[in-house]
């Protein structure tokens, strides 16, 4: 006769619906817009004591209403291309995702006893996190890890395990602090597994802390300057100035070339002010072929004449072309050469093992380049570490406030993934320079300045990390984790009901 333990469900819980409720309003606040740290870490918490407290129909179907309930508010105005009803499916079908390693879980962790039941969770959500994110077209918004951008101590081990260990001790603490609850606190019992989760947070915090608190990159630094010229929204690029591309296009050229004279105009002022590097936002030159590339030639006889490395980021659009054109950054050397002519490949990275991150070899150390949502995919990203990369240049525009916030919370992430520093000016945003651990050494809000010059002496030497070495190899032992909990778990199912 097998003997029920404290970790198999369903428990007795007369406040279980209190954890749904609390469940479902966090997790508004862990994933999409709002992502909050706190929300992050007790959401699953609550989410796993609720689906425990029930039989597995009635709960899932609960958990399922409240997850998609949740996740429609917190993605709903992270998608402004989306119209209401896509909003609403998306918010489905994401919300009956993360339903998956819930539903592992309770069905499960009965198999366990004692503090190898806490395991279960982690490797079932990481592990599908992993394997729904690593090998996805779309950006990885939907990671849990996100959550905790501004846990600096914490995230410090992206660079030993990439974004997934975030995600796994995430997971670890919600179904330990489970089973602490299951066994009453009962020190006898739980104290060598309370001993042992303490121990490994400890040691990951502290390696955060005396990471930030000891560790710099070499000496020496280059001074970038991004230039925020770009007066219009992309909601005024989508609703009037292309429309008017397409029906006028005279008028469009001539509402058009003012923009293009500000930008070759402050770039020889920055250039004259002590400039090495300066760097347009992404789509900062928007119009016909011919007309970008009379800029893109002033532009080399600028590089030229003041002796700079000059980004320029364009969009080449023409008659009955789609709204994105070709969204492509230029990099042009101080003899006025183009080095790399690079194509966008975010937001939706379909040809992804194909992709070439750029990178340019420079006095002031090792130049890559990418654009805007490019970041959000760590599998293309590690080349940088791969080539030697010391700065990744990452011009970016953001469609609506909601995308700022969303890719202020991110970028830190690949900056201590790979170990390089990161600089991210950006129209209609929030320009970003990022040293090589993650620390923030500038930031301008675009929208809320009169002079949108954004200048930093940005660290020109990349550091070390294990992550830039070994890639997913967590992700995929998670994977490999969570397939030998699961067959021990069926196995002993089997005994059982021997």
């Amino acid at each position: 006769m097998n003997q029920k333990h404290p970790s198999n469900p369903p428990i007795s819980d007369r406040w279980s619906f209190l954890w749904l409720a609390l469940a479902a309003v966090l997790f508004v606040f862990a994933y999409g817009l709002y992502r909050n740290p706190l929300a992050g870490l007790l959401a699953p918490l609550f989410m796993i004591r609720f689906l425990r407290a029930q039989k597995v129909g009635k709960g899932y179907l609960l958990m399922l209403l409240a997850l998609v309930a949740s996740q429609i508010i917190a993605w709903w105005n992270l998608m402004p291309m989306f119209t209401t009803p896509m909003r609403i499916i998306f918010g489905i079908i994401t919300g009956l995702l993360y339903t998956v390693p819930f539903l592992l879980d309770r069905v499960l962790v009965g198999r366990f006893s004692g503090f190898a039941a806490t395991l279960v969770f982690p490797f079932a959500n990481s592990a599908f996190e992993f394997l729904t994110l690593w090998p996805s077209p779309l950006p990885t918004y939907g990671s849990l890890a996100y959550s905790q951008f501004s846990s600096a101590h914490l995230i410090q081990i992206g660079s030993v395990t990439g974004m997934w260990g975030v995600t796994f001790l995430l997971a670890w603490f919600a179904s330990t602090v489970n089973w602490l609850w299951e066994e009453g606190m009962d020190w006898q019992r739980i104290r060598r597994g309370a001993t042992i989760f303490a121990g490994v947070v400890v040691v990951i915090l502290g390696y955060g802390a005396i990471r930030l608190a000891y560790f710099l990159p070499e000496s020496g630094t280059v001074r970038i300057h991004g230039i925020i010229e770009t007066d219009y929204t992309r909601y005024t690029w989508d609703t009037e100035l292309f429309p008017l591309s397409q029906s006028d296009p005279q008028a469009f050229q001539a509402q058009m070339k003012p923009v293009y004279e500000r930008y070759l105009q402050a770039t020889v002022r920055e250039a004259q002010a002590g400039a090495q590097i300066v760097i347009w936002p992404e789509v900062a030159v928007e119009g016909f072929r011919e007309d970008v590339e009379a800029v893109v030639a002033r532009a080399r006889e600028i590089a030229r004449q003041e002796g700079i490395y000059l980004g320029v980021g364009l969009n080449v659009i023409g008659p009955g072309s789609s709204l994105e054109g070709e969204n492509r950054l230029v990099l042009i050397d101080p003899r006025g050469e183009v080095l790399v002519d690079y194509l966008k490949y975010g937001c939706e990275a379909f040809n992804m093992y194909d992709i070439e991150v750029p990178t340019v070899e420079t006095p002031y150390g090792k130049l890559g380049m990418v654009i805007c949502c490019d970041l959000d995919y760590p599998y293309v990203i590690r080349q940088v570490s791969r080539k030697g990369v010391d700065i990744l240049l990452v011009p970016s525009f953001e469609p609506t406030e909601a995308n700022i916030t969303a890719h202020l919370q991110m970028t830190a992430f690949r900056s201590i993934e790979n170990g390089v520093s990161i600089f991210r000016p950006t129209a209609q945003g929030f320009s970003l320079a990022i040293d090589p651990y993650g620390r923030t050494l500038g930031a301008m809000d675009a929208t809320r300045v009169d002079e949108r010059v954004f200048v930093v002496q940005l660290p020109n030497h990349r550091v070390s990390t294990i992550y830039a070495l070994v890639g997913d190899l967590f992700g995929w032992l998670t994977v490999i984790g969570f397939v030998v909990i699961a067959g021990g778990g069926i196995l002993r199912g089997r005994r059982g009901e021997a």
